[in-house]
């Protein structure tokens, strides 16, 4: 275990209020050299693939000439403010306008090749989608994929296979997803690529770590891979050595009934506290002192990253993508995952169920999901909770770093960049 000791969106049932995409001032000038780009893509949900979209056009959208062709028809009415100017730059694959042609006699593929003709883009940039794509389309151009967590999913190798063979470079959201594409299908390492984390506006509001407080926190959907009992049982030993520390436990989902089940078994409903869903997710960070994410399969893990935006000391399981979403162990602790997920049945079968296979950044390589530790990840939290001096420095320390480093002025400069290097 490595810890520093120096010493959003979704329509989910963690987030119920659309998050600020980006501060204006910010944007940069016009840019008459940028490559033409068109970007494929689905914005019907408002997972992180459409609010990160939305923040690069938010940002870069006046600057550049680009098209969005959409996936799916629908946008979601959280992202369509965003786009409110973009009306004469989107497009439909499925057909002109609201009309939805049928792929029966090639009318959808004559279309899509049509539309293709029309636009001329330098590339075509595919938001996170491996099989199913408009292959029509697609012919004849310059293709970018940008992964954010499709590779973890049940995919068809065929189709995959024939898609990455035409791609001409690669954008992924992290280190991890790039090795899962490479590993698991079987995608060539000698493909331009960028590690392209996702940016954040560090907020003015922050913590304030005050003596004689000590509250742990989680968000996320309260289901197997996300290991919300993991977090409950880490608490408990925390709160064995630490009697006034606190719980607040950020969404909904299936397991919400097991968790009460055992916080009353364990004798902590005095000190757990199911928040549900959360308006305010500033409101919620800001009432913290520390954080803890210790799901078995995370792409990036944005919660993570929200989480030390606001000054909070993180513990995180060193798995797939969550040890790049805190940058190092100096804004938080990596915790080895050694126990088979499946011990977790003994609270229920619905706690160990999710993926079996996952990214490894100890191994570079896929292994079978593994869990945290509860007394391991008990550890650097118990030394926080102590000294809340240690929390601040932490906490600041992590926030200037992500000021730094992970902005959305140098995230737009770096993906044109890239674009621009490769097409």
């Amino acid at each position: 275990m490595r810890y520093g000791n120096r010493v959003v969106l979704r329509h989910s049932p963690l987030y119920t209020r659309p998050i600020p995409l980006c501060d204006q001032q910010d944007m940069p000038a016009s840019d008459d050299t940028a490559p033409t780009i068109a970007h494929l893509v689905s914005l019907k949900n408002l997972g992180g693939v459409e609010r990160y979209f939305a923040r690069f056009y938010r940002a870069y959208g006046h600057r550049l000439t680009l098209s969005i062709l959409l996936q799916t028809q629908d946008i979601h009415p959280f992202i369509r403010p965003s786009l409110a100017d973009a009306i004469a730059r989107i497009h439909s694959i499925k057909g002109p306008g609201h009309w939805k042609l049928p792929e029966l006699l090639g009318l959808r593929a004559a279309y899509q090749r049509s539309l293709a003709k029309r636009l001329t883009p330098d590339a075509v940039l595919v938001w996170n989608k491996l099989a199913g794509n408009p292959m029509p389309l697609l012919e004849g151009q310059r293709i970018f994929h940008y992964e954010h967590g499709t590779a973890w999913t049940d995919q068809d190798p065929a189709a995959v296979a024939s898609y990455l063979a035409r791609v001409s470079g690669l954008v992924a959201v992290s280190r991890a997803a790039q090795r899962m594409l490479e590993i698991r299908w079987q995608l060539r390492q000698d493909l331009p690529s960028l590690v392209l984390h996702n940016a954040i506006a560090v907020p003015k509001q922050q913590t304030e770590h005050p003596e004689g407080r000590f509250r742990l926190g989680f968000a996320g959907r309260l289901k197997g891979l996300k290991a919300p009992m993991v977090a409950l049982e880490t608490f408990r030993c925390v709160q064995a050595r630490i009697p006034h520390a606190e719980l607040w436990i950020a969404g909904l989902g299936p397991l919400e009934a097991t968790l009460r089940e055992w916080t009353r078994r364990w004798g902590l409903e005095d000190r757990v506290k199911f928040c549900g869903l959360v308006d305010d997710m500033a409101s919620f960070y800001t009432q913290l002192d520390a954080f803890i994410c210790p799901s078995w399969r995370e792409p990036f893990g944005l919660v993570a990253q929200e989480a030390i935006a606001y000054g909070l000391p993180t513990v995180v399981s060193n798995v797939d993508g969550l040890p790049e979403a805190i940058m190092d162990a100096g804004c938080g602790a990596i915790v080895e995952p050694r126990r088979p997920k499946a011990s977790l049945s003994v609270y229920g079968d619905a706690c160990a169920e999710g993926p079996d296979l996952v990214y490894s950044p100890a191994k570079d390589d896929l292994v079978a999901a593994r869990t945290i530790d509860p007394e391991e990840a008990a550890e650097p939290l118990i030394a926080w909770a102590e000294d809340p001096r240690m929390r601040r420095k932490i906490g600041d320390r992590s926030r200037e770093r992500l000021d730094s480093q992970q902005n959305l002025q140098r995230y737009g400069d770096q993906l044109m960049a890239f674009l621009r290097q490769h097409c």
